[in-house]
């Protein structure tokens, strides 16, 4: 896949899935939170924090990238210069900084959901929460891997 046909890949497909994805995952989470308090309070607790902290590292890796970092690449696609590429290795450097502080995140909501696993006392919601949560982590290893490569290709 050439550069373009990524960053199009990306834009629609990956960051697509998780601007639908995040609002959806909050709405569960909270619900089982209050449904499962009693039961399951400190892990719920952990979770919806950390949760949130997920949210907001990848709210903030989406601006970055689709505002800034695509745009740039896709502009030394249409127009290379060693300026432009100066500007975006110095980006790349600072997304790939979020991207790790966004995948030790991820790494601690896999720790507070026990690996996305429920207890015996959940419920259907509360296992399709995790389930999410789950999927959520893979889909965001898998495109920070794409987007890694881009990098490579790009940048050498």
């Amino acid at each position: 896949m050439d550069i373009k046909e990524t960053i199009k890949d990306i834009a629609d497909n990956h960051h697509g899935f998780l601007k639908q994805e995040l609002p959806v995952i909050k709405s569960l989470a909270y619900k089982i939170l209050k449904v499962h308090y009693d039961d399951c309070k400190e892990e719920l607790i952990q979770v919806h924090r950390q949760y949130g902290r997920v949210q907001n590292e990848l709210e903030l890796a989406l601006v970055k990238k689709q505002m800034v970092l695509l745009p740039m690449i896709w502009d030394y696609q249409k127009k290379p210069s060693d300026e432009l590429l100066e500007e975006i290795r110095r980006t790349v450097q600072e997304v790939e900084g979020d991207n790790d502080i966004l995948l030790g995140e991820l790494e601690g909501l896999k720790e507070k959901t026990n690996s996305y696993t429920m207890p015996e006392s959940g419920c259907p919601t509360y296992d399709n929460t995790y389930k999410r949560m789950e999927k959520l982590h893979h889909e965001v290893e898998n495109y920070i891997g794409i987007e890694r490569e881009m990098y490579r290709e790009l940048l050498g």
